[in-house]
């Protein structure tokens, strides 16, 4: 019997579903990858997972540590899914042009949710310059989902799918996402003390996000 401890178990090794219409209109197999079916109910489970697993891992985030995020979107709630399942509290800074649902869902997963005015980005009142600030107070240290590449869905087709009969060039499965550039700074460099983690997500400009894509060939996809 397959069974999986928890719902941090229960994220990834969604389904690939066969789209019977299009593959028969197209004369190719076309797959639908379900993340739907994760237990938050989005791609975004697999982000916030890896996020606080390695935050554990690294010694980041420790018994008690609470974890801080800027989002308006379902990174929030996958990180207060797992922050529940993990017995961590959360902090989510969210814009009022959310929708009380979204607040109510939040909420009933145990997080505290902080909705702020709707400004851009480049405003200081901003709800992820504000998460950002927070987070940035003594005793906390930012972590990057920028660094959680290799939880992409691309290997994991793969692997769901196989090799094509007599395609030599796929006997053997790597990950698309490893590459050779720079290492992202070092974590320690930034922060002292550890207890709280911010997603990159919400911390960081995206042009840096977008330069340190670096991902380990031996990490495994969900």
């Amino acid at each position: 019997m397959d069974t999986r401890s928890g719902f941090a178990e229960a994220v990834g090794n969604t389904p690939l579903i066969r789209l019977k219409t299009l593959s028969e209109e197209t004369g190719c197999e076309i797959l639908g990858k379900a993340e739907f079916m994760n237990p938050g109910g989005s791609v975004k489970d697999r982000a916030a997972l890896w996020m606080i697993a390695e935050a554990e891992k690294s010694g980041q985030l420790l018994p008690g540590g609470t974890v801080v995020e800027g989002t308006a979107g379902n990174t929030g709630i996958g990180i207060a899914h797992i922050c529940n399942a993990r017995g961590y509290p959360c902090i989510i800074y969210m814009p009022d042009n959310q929708s009380p649902e979204k607040i109510e869902i939040l909420e009933t997963l145990g997080a505290e949710v902080r909705v702020v005015p709707t400004v851009p980005y480049k405003d200081e009142m901003n709800y992820q310059k504000q998460a950002g600030r927070f987070a940035g107070k003594p005793l906390t240290a930012p972590y990057g989902q920028i660094n959680s590449t290799t939880q992409r869905t691309g290997l994991r087709i793969t692997s769901q799918r196989g090799p094509k009969s007599g395609d030599k060039r796929t006997a053997r499965w790597t990950p698309l996402s490893v590459r050779s550039e720079p290492a992202a700074p070092s974590l320690a460099s930034r922060s002292t003390l550890r207890n709280k983690i911010l997603p990159y997500s919400s911390f960081c400009p995206t042009a840096w996000g977008a330069r340190y894509t670096t991902t380990s060939p031996t990490a495994k996809p969900l």
